[in-house]
């Protein structure tokens, strides 16, 4: 026996009660705020005290050691490259060896010297970095969890690159954001916009020392150039919450934005937290017996000076090498080239002497 379904075509509106959806969307995203915050203290304090602390421990126990590791690690990386260069030259040409390290070398040591004379000049003139600089390397830190100095120089410069680009296409944009008609600007857009100013705003605003609220500041520009009711309705959510705790004018559309925005950048912060914890500063810092750990930080740095003689030495003593085979082959080729003339000699000397008896001949 079938059922019969009566379905309705009538449709109605079913009112739900959005106040414990909001209230626990908002709560996730404070959740990750104090989250952010407390590794943010952390960072702060490594970035801040821990570490200055630990490098003023370290030139006043270490310096002489890390001095000679700097520099074994320097020369053996210089040889290195040398030896690659020559040896590769050297299959492709036929050419000796270590003739073209040693042209090589000489050429390397000029060049050396060249970029020792600029650097010093930099220095010189530019102690400390410009404000761009500075500006982009609190973004790096703050905004990406990454600590600056620990990019390569390729990368470093690669974004920093990437910044001022960014912060000309900003600056581009807040021109033509202020240039642009009053009347041309939907009503929810400036209201919102009004708002955030008032936070964001770098004379005005309460962090304005902040480089996440500068971050917010530029997304302002941005958003409010391009007209994204959406980006400001994210970023407005985001201030509600830092400043209040609560996003009553947000929907719970964009509350669980701001908790996945601010996920991300807490995976971030953990990561950069993870690498600290590893390093030498971290663990002589939080150590209970301090003198036990310093010990252990020599013990380890002589183990790497160590090892950087012993591989110094296998570089040299293949360049040693290469410079006995040389001066052999070399010998035996001079040898080689001698010998005939040694012998066109006696000939020479030869003919000379029966010339010599042929015309006494003929005078007697």
């Amino acid at each position: 026996m079938r059922r019969r379904v009566h379905v309705s075509g009538e449709r109605r509106i079913v009112l739900l009660d959005q106040q414990p959806i909001r209230e626990a969307a908002s709560g996730e995203a404070r959740k990750i705020m104090r989250e952010i915050q407390g590794l943010n203290e952390a960072l702060s304090e490594f970035d801040r005290t821990i570490r200055p602390a630990y490098e003023r421990w370290e030139r006043k126990n270490l310096a002489p050691l890390l001095d000679e590791e700097r520099a074994l690690k320097a020369k053996i990386e210089r040889l290195e490259r040398l030896v690659d260069m020559a040896d590769l030259e050297s299959l492709f040409s036929g050419k000796d060896p270590y003739d073209i390290f040693e042209k090589a070398a000489q050429e390397d040591e000029g060049e050396a010297g060249h970029k020792e004379e600029a650097k010093a000049a930099e220095d010189n003139n530019d102690g400390e970095f410009p404000e761009e600089e500075r500006d982009f390397r609190s973004y790096v830190r703050f905004v990406f969890g990454d600590d600056p100095d620990s990019l390569g120089p390729n990368r470093y410069r690669r974004l920093f690159d990437e910044y001022r680009k960014w912060r000309a296409k900003i600056g581009e944009a807040s021109r033509s954001a202020s240039a642009r008609k009053s009347e041309d600007v939907p009503a929810r857009v400036k209201e919102i916009y009004r708002i955030l100013v008032r936070r964001l705003h770098p004379d005005t605003g309460k962090s304005r020392q902040d480089p996440h609220t500068r971050k917010l500041w530029d997304d302002l520009q941005a958003a409010y150039a391009a007209q994204d009711l959406e980006r400001l309705e994210v970023l407005l959510a985001i201030t509600d919450l830092h400043e209040t705790g609560g996003a009553m004018r947000s929907t719970v559309f964009h509350l669980r934005q701001v908790a996945r925005e601010l996920g991300n950048q807490l995976h971030s912060l953990k990561v950069r937290l993870m690498q600290a914890r590893k390093t030498p500063a971290w663990i002589y810092w939080h150590s209970k017996n301090r003198r036990k750990a310093g010990e252990k930080i020599r013990s380890d740095v002589l183990k790497r000076v160590e090892a950087a003689r012993k591989e110094l030495e296998a570089v040299e003593a293949e360049i040693e090498e290469w410079k006995r085979e040389s001066a052999a082959k070399k010998r035996l080729e001079f040898g080689k080239s001698r010998a005939p003339k040694r012998a066109k000699r006696k000939t020479a000397s030869a003919r000379t002497e029966v010339q010599n008896d042929f015309d006494f001949g003929e005078e007697e």
